[in-house]
């Protein structure tokens, strides 16, 4: 990894506590690192009774960046478990990753753990510049799949985006295809988040384009017809994003509102909504008419993943490695699921194999999904984006 190439001076002053001492420190990267153990400096096995004395003794506290309002709730259960206080903010991850570079860039490392998704960006512009740390706890790796040991961040879980109906007013799903999203019948009646304002819902559509031939052979089966793109539209992925839009797609500033949109009960003419498959937990704490549909051509839906990282110059490393050990599931995680417990819902995913699915949820590996490629999506996300801004 880069080591902070966005810092143009060698030395940066850091108002901190490092080393339990409250003073001004001018420290290089490389110091921070062996200070922090982080790095080039990761022992090859953590000593969590040092760790979590330095966390208590010398730190006592730390502040987490998160595109989730869960933050609040796992932010609670650490600190009843530790004695650790945590400055927490929910914040989108356009607005997360914003804030995050233009402190940097100003000197500011105020985030000690950034939990947050759309991994092209953060792999390409933050980790592969020095932005981002990873951390695995070495003693729960062998119970990581695969993909988790090897990922350039930690990956917290997985999620995915799909299609919500009301199944109060629909008896069964009323689509079978994404294609069915262009036909007259829904038009001005579908509903999704504002994909400029959010990385997963932007790179799911994105992904269609990757995945154009499956696209076109989807439309073809659909319509019993060979697709006709519009002039100067390049495949059945770009096709398909123009017809969604012209058939007024419309746009919310929150997936909490789209889901409402969609699933509040009592409704003559709900829309169709596109959705975190996670949002089945508040629909079903909210008591309120939504499902996701299952069989979708050419796929259901669409696997997120959301990653945590320790920021650069963090003053409180020793915090942040027991709060990312505890957002996993902590040692144990069979019955309490630890700081990972509101994560434990249907539409998400842990990486962990001793986890169990949530009842009536599926293993990601049954899941008919595209899958999230990081350097593709990094590579044609401003054409997509242009594309996308063109045809609103």
């Amino acid at each position: 990894m880069k080591k902070l190439v966005f810092v143009i001076i060698i030395l940066v002053v850091v108002t901190t506590l490092f080393a339990g001492g409250n003073s001004e420190v001018v420290r290089t990267i490389d110091e921070w690192e062996e200070w922090a153990q982080l790095g080039e400096y990761r022992p090859a096995v953590d000593d969590w009774d040092a760790i979590e004395a330095a966390a208590k003794e010398e730190e006592g506290s730390l502040v987490v960046y998160s595109l989730s309002s869960r933050v609040f709730e796992f932010g609670r259960t650490f600190y009843k478990k530790y004695g650790i206080k945590v400055e927490a903010h929910d914040i989108t991850t356009p607005a997360l990753l914003e804030k995050l570079v233009r402190e940097q860039n100003a000197g500011i490392f105020n985030a000690d753990i950034i939990l947050v998704d759309d991994i092209p960006t953060v792999y390409n512009d933050y980790y592969a510049e020095g932005r981002m740390y990873n951390f695995i706890p070495t003693n729960l790796m062998d119970v990581l799949i695969d993909e988790a040991k090897t990922a350039p961040l930690n990956i917290h879980h997985y999620g995915a985006r799909g299609i919500a109906y009301n199944n109060d007013f629909y008896s069964e799903p009323p689509i079978d295809s994404w294609w069915d999203l262009t036909r007259p019948e829904w038009k001005g009646k579908i509903i999704m988040k504002d994909p400029l304002n959010s990385g997963a819902e932007f790179n799911t559509f994105a992904t269609f384009i990757q995945h154009h031939v499956d696209m076109e052979e989807a439309y073809q089966d659909e319509f019993g017809e060979e697709l006709i793109k519009s002039y100067e539209v390049e495949n059945a992925g770009y096709e398909f994003l123009k017809r969604l839009m012209d058939n007024d797609l419309i746009l919310m500033a929150d997936s909490g509102t789209v889901m409402k949109a969609v699933a509040s009960p009592g409704q003559t003419d709900p829309p169709l909504g596109i959705l975190g498959f996670s949002k089945l937990r508040t629909i079903q704490e909210e008591r309120l008419s939504g499902a996701f549909i299952m069989d979708l051509a050419p796929v259901t839906g669409f696997r997120t993943t959301t990653i945590m990282a320790i920021g650069p110059f963090s003053k409180h490393p020793n915090a942040s490695k027991l709060m990312i050990k505890w957002m996993m599931g902590d040692d144990n995680p069979s019955e309490s699921k630890a700081g990972y417990k509101p994560y434990h819902v249907i539409g998400n995913w842990s990486l962990r194999t001793d986890i169990e699915e949530p009842e009536g949820q599926k293993p990601i590996s049954e899941m008919d999904f595209y899958v999230e490629d990081a350097d593709w999506l990094y590579e044609n996300a401003i054409k997509v984006r242009d594309f996308w801004l063109q045809n609103q």
